[in-house]
């Protein structure tokens, strides 16, 4: 996932899929590449997904193999802090998007193999909140999300009954759902 900062320099953050298997962020200085490890507990940071905040610093939603789990990860400007999302009995953490809210705060879109549904956590003054979003039939990998000027969820995922795209919204409390076909 790659996003520019206020500089016009890349972040960039990977699955280290070589020996590792960790989740690893890669920026430029303006003079040098940077790469750091952010998280190695295991086989973690396929699917990932960056935002910048607005001091320019690296928030990263991932999906842990190890624990089937989805986990998110960020910078405060000296230290990484790593938080657990949602996590089994479900195997979560699938085709992760993230965007950062008002106050900074996380919102990710997701896909929960178990169920084969479309999720979306995102976290505010009380914690981390889940919602089930679509729960028709198998839906919900390859999430991408934006959020609108309101702070609501956006969400463009892939539909394989109607093999295609299909795109759900939430406006004052109420989700909203379009089928696009093919």
């Amino acid at each position: 996932s790659l996003a520019l900062d206020s500089s016009d320099y890349s972040h960039i953050s990977y699955y280290d899929s070589g020996a590792n298997d960790d989740l690893k962020y890669a920026y430029w200085d303006g003079a040098s590449w940077n790469i750091v490890t952010v998280d190695n507990a295991g086989n973690v940071g396929i699917w990932t997904s960056l935002a910048l905040d607005s001091n320019g610093y690296s928030h990263i939603s991932y999906r842990d193999i190890t624990n089937d789990a989805l986990r998110y990860a960020y910078w405060d400007g000296s230290s990484w802090h790593k938080a657990l999302v949602d996590d089994p009995p479900n195997d979560v953490g699938y085709y992760t998007s993230l965007a950062l809210g008002m106050g900074g705060y996380p919102h990710i879109s997701y896909y929960d193999a178990t169920d084969d549904d479309l999720k979306y956590a995102y976290m505010d003054s009380g914690g981390w909140h889940i919602v089930t979003v679509d729960s028709t039939n198998s839906v919900g990998a390859y999430t991408s999300l934006a959020l609108d000027w309101h702070g609501y969820p956006h969400i463009s995922y892939y539909d394989p009954t109607n093999d295609g795209l299909k795109y759900a919204y939430l406006d004052s409390g109420r989700w909203y759902f379009v089928t696009t076909g093919t």
